[in-house]
């Protein structure tokens, strides 16, 4: 499929997350149908899913192909008290751990629905929610054995920190970093608004 050319880009935030969180959970219901992983459930991900949108700072991309939502992007800055970094492999100086809470964005996550994969959406929301943002720099985790997801990160600037499973019966992940980049921001008018 090839992305339609009209890809609407809209912004929520932690006040939308009550609007926004049954499209978020279909959506990955839908990319992760099939799937062997354990976290990968409706209800495993919906925690994930509250527990991010309740930060003030949440931010979310959604795109819209013609009205449809095609995926999304979401996350929020670490704070000054974040144990991201604390179970990374191997260890990272105190100086690159260190949070202020406007530091690092942690991307969260990034899905695109298969009809829109390799049409360039992923690309365009994961830059629309990074575009304008004040922190340093963007982490996010990969799983170790999807070189595909990784590679394709990489194509994006970000590099390896390291590995680490971050809690009890998550995956062997691995740690990227980027740099964010200045890029003005077009906001589109919010669908779900009508």
């Amino acid at each position: 499929m090839t992305l339609h050319a009209d890809l609407a880009l809209a912004h929520y935030g932690h006040t939308d997350a009550d609007r926004i969180r049954e499209l978020l959970l279909d959506v990955h219901d839908e990319v992760y149908a099939g799937s062997d992983d354990p976290l990968a459930g409706r209800e495993e991900f919906a925690r994930f899913v509250d527990h991010w949108s309740a930060r003030e700072g949440f931010a979310c991309v959604v795109g819209y192909d013609q009205g449809e939502s095609v995926g999304y992007a979401y996350g929020a800055p670490l704070s000054a008290a974040t144990t991201w970094w604390a179970k990374v492999t191997p260890a990272l100086s105190g100086e690159f751990t260190a949070e202020t809470g406007m530091r690092t964005f942690a991307l969260s996550e990034l899905m695109v629905r298969a009809r829109w994969r390799g049409t360039g959406a992923a690309k365009a929301i994961h830059d629309e929610l990074l575009a304008g943002r004040a922190e340093e720099r963007v982490t996010l985790l990969v799983h170790k054995e999807h070189d595909k997801v990784r590679t394709l990160y990489e194509t994006w600037g970000y590099g390896k920190a390291g590995d680490v499973v971050p809690f009890e019966g998550a995956p062997d992940l691995c740690t990227l970093v980027r740099e964010m980049k200045g890029k003005a921001s077009t906001i589109a008018e919010d669908p779900l608004s009508e």
